[in-house]
């Protein structure tokens, strides 16, 4: 096509959209892409000429900004936006995005901004060429090797959709043609609730019928309200104008706290609560961050606040409200769930913070262990774009956003096999199949994942599959074999890209062999939700675990966010957890965990050594680093450490326990016999019995981690009452088993008796 008709047909697309409310994208690459990139930019300004403009580039990489600066005549009252702080501009809309991909080519950042654009708008990305010179592709090499499948699989998808416009060494036209549905048609409810003027304030009927939704927390008892949407549906406008009506309705003081992973992800909501106040004229005053996003919002008798994940388990308040639900750890949730009466979990499916299928499946497990009355809400209708938006079909196909899954009818054909990745990625059934099956088990996934899977010729890909497709599929990232000037570099604090369970390690054993020693590290594996828990995952664990010792390779690992179930998978396949961050993870609110099978004799005995050290890590800090692990995951720690340390206690230490058995001496008096005791237990890796598991609960929240008693009921559900039972219970049996003590034991001791373990001088 000439360039002339190109631009024809890019104007004519452009009022069609204005007209009919969807987007259109330009995508130029070429050496000399300034010129067109001026030629669309001035068709645009003839065309629509819309008010609000962004521009998102790396300002720091030379050249950046003179770009920029280029152009910035034909841009007008431009935003310009660093791709590194693109999260802050989620709850944003703009008429025209232009995304300078010249630096960097990165998933996650074109994703958020190509949603930032409304219909009728424009998405332009330029670049002189999608593979050379690239910030986040470099990072993906290895020994200066990487793929472009994942590149080569975008540019096919540009081709595929409608709305398109394409500038490379041609002129590629395809407008759009199909039919759009208006959804900000609103058809009014037959009753309503809360006051009509923050109904005004909704734009679809699904927003209206939500908002009414948040009278269920008038209710008594428990009550639980979760909203799902893809992004851009206005969920989060709509649980702002919830909070603010709940607030306009309340005849008593009321305090709601919100959290999510950032302050910016809660943008949306902190902005219509408040919208929604103004509306009802309630006088109210904000607190704003450094970067103006709103942090609280208060009046005389309410409080609207923002906490991050941690802090909100321990915070007080009528509503706790939490945003990107998915990519909160699900632990984290449990204790919401535990310490919250009333609780709105907000989350997006098919978004960039978490797969919203896997966190759905988790989430219901955790409500369906809780027992509690619980409202489950969706929203469809796009709200920044009409629905059927041709931009949206391509982001979503090309960004693999929704990726489905079917369960193989027959398991006959059912093999095990090494996928070839350049194969997978001309194949969309397939590839979809692959890595649907991945981000159904694993829902903090984002964009990035898939480009680092294809990418990077340190990934590879195992499988079972039948002829109709996948079973269980997992990925696998090659680790270790490191040079002596990067084992020194680890040792000294340094870090590098890859190569995480040999940094880890070698930080915390400071055994300098194990960063030469070479690994496999399961990045992800997964199996189709119809057929898991029927052994698949193990099967295929096990085939990976042959194809590594066929090929000398020392150990397979594993590091992922404590996460009990996934934990027990681990450790019932032979893995033993060397390592968990003295850190927990803000954003997910769990600690990560690294777990190893050692394969080579050389892995045997650090892996052994590193247990050891690990174990005794934790038994000695569970009361400082690891305070806020959840006694679940600390007892399932320390039962997979097969380490032994022998733990003595003297006759004065038995007295004190028998006089707690028989309750002459209550928990605090005999709190070090009983500490002692539970060391004694849990340093006891040759035993072949256990302790009931509630009972082992108990111990470690009170004894080892010092939890206050009022903390014990959210964090293991057991009140005060219920703790000193349990814990009366557990060391009766720990006494019996390991002294033969009772509550009948003579409870005092002779000088004699005590030999020689006391010096008094």
């Amino acid at each position: 096509m000439l360039r002339d008709d190109f631009l024809t047909k890019l104007k004519e697309s452009l009022l069609d959209s204005k007209r009919r409310f969807y987007r259109n994208l330009v995508y130029i690459e070429k050496l000399d892409y300034l010129d067109d990139l001026r030629s669309v930019l001035s068709i645009y300004n003839e065309t629509l000429n819309g008010d609000t403009r962004a521009y998102a580039f790396h300002p720091w990489v030379t050249g950046s900004k003179e770009r920029f600066n280029s152009i910035k005549g034909l841009l007008g009252n431009v935003e310009d936006i660093d791709y590194s702080s693109s999260e802050y501009y989620l709850g944003k809309t703009y008429d025209l995005v232009v995304m300078d991909l010249v630096d960097n080519f990165q998933p996650n950042y074109l994703g958020r901004l190509t949603d930032l654009v409304r219909g009728g708008g424009l998405v332009v990305m330029y670049t002189d060429d999608l593979t050379k010179n690239k910030i986040f592709r470099n990072s993906i090499a290895r020994n200066g090797e990487v793929y472009d499948y994942y590149e080569r699989r975008f540019r096919r998808k540009l081709r595929e959709h409608q709305g398109i416009f394409i500038i490379d060494e041609s002129y590629t036209s395809i407008p759009f043609t199909g039919e759009v549905r208006p959804t900000t048609e609103k058809r009014p409810l037959k009753s309503i609730y809360f006051p009509k003027e923050i109904h005004d304030l909704c734009l679809t009927d699904e927003q209206d019928k939500v908002l009414e939704e948040f009278r269920i927390m008038y209710r008594g008892g428990k009550r639980i309200l979760v909203l799902t949407a893809p992004r851009g549906r206005g969920k989060s406008a709509v649980t702002g104008l919830g909070i603010a009506a709940f607030i306009a309705d309340s005849d008593r003081e009321r305090r709601i706290v919100i959290t999510a992973p950032s302050l910016a992800s809660v943008s949306q909501i902190m902005e219509f609560a408040k919208r929604g106040l103004d509306v009802m004229n309630i006088p109210n005053e904000v607190e704003k961050s450094d970067m103006g996003i709103i942090r609280s919002v208060r009046g005389d008798r309410f409080s609207i606040v923002y906490v991050s994940p941690e802090t909100a388990v321990g915070e007080d308040g009528d509503i706790l409200v939490v945003d990107e639900a998915a990519a909160i750890g699900i632990n984290l949730l449990a204790q919401y769930l535990n310490r919250w009466r009333k609780v709105v979990l907000v989350s997006t499916v098919y978004g960039y913070e978490g797969s919203g299928k896997a966190f759905l499946k988790y989430l219901k497990s955790v409500l369906e262990q809780k027992n509690a009355w619980t409202r489950w809400l969706t929203m469809s209708k796009p709200l920044r774009y009409a629905e059927g938006d041709p931009i949206e079909s391509w982001l979503y196909d090309s960004l693999l956003l929704n990726a489905e899954i079917t369960k193989p009818k027959t398991l006959d054909t059912a093999e095990y096999l090494t996928l070839d990745k350049e194969s997978l990625f001309l194949d969309d059934a397939q590839l979809s199949q692959a890595y649907g099956i991945l981000i159904s088990a694993h829902y903090r996934n984002n964009p990035d994942d898939l480009m680092i899977m294809a990418d990077g010729p340190h990934h590879i890909l195992k499988g079972i599959r039948t002829n109709e497709g996948f079973i269980s599929v997992a990925q696998i990232s090659i680790e270790g074999n490191l040079s002596g000037s990067m084992i020194d570099l680890a040792l000294k604090g340094g870090t590098f890209d890859g190569d995480l369970i040999p940094d880890r390690l070698l930080k915390h054993t400071r055994i300098r062999e194990v960063g030469s020693m070479l690994g496999w590290r399961v990045v992800r594996i997964a199996t189709v939700p119809e057929l898991q828990d029927k052994g698949f995952g193990s099967y295929l664990l096990r085939m990976i675990v042959e194809d590594a010792k066929n090929l000398k390779v020392d150990w397979i690992g594993s590091s992922f966010m404590g996460d009990p179930k996934v934990l027990r998978f681990w450790t019932r396949n032979g893995f033993v957890p060397v390592h968990v961050s003295p850190r927990r993870n803000e954003k997910f609110g769990d600690f990560p965990v690294v777990v190893i099978r050692p394969l080579s004799e050389i892995a045997e005995k650090i892996v052994s050594i590193a247990s050891f050290i690990f174990k005794e890590k934790l038994l000695n800090t569970l009361h400082d680093v690891y305070f806020n692990m959840t006694p679940e995951m600390s007892m399932l720690l320390l039962e997979a450490s097969k380490s032994f340390k022998e733990v003595k206690l003297s006759m004065i230490h038995l007295a004190k326990l028998a006089a707690f058995l028989q309750g002459t001496s209550p928990y605090e008096s005999s709190a070090d016999s009983i500490h002692l005791l539970t060391l004694k237990y849990f340093w006891d890796g040759r035993r072949e019995w256990k302790l009931d598991e509630e009972l082992e609960k108990v111990l470690i929240a009170k004894v080892l981690q010092g939890m206050p008693w009022s903390y014990l009921n959210s964090t293991v559900g057991k009140s005060r009452t219920n703790s000193i039972e349990a814990i009366h219970e557990a060391i009766s049996l720990l006494a019996k088993r390991y002294y033969n003590l009772d509550d009948s034991s003579y409870l005092g001791v002779s000088l004699s008796s005590l030999n020689d373990e006391f010096t008094t001088r």
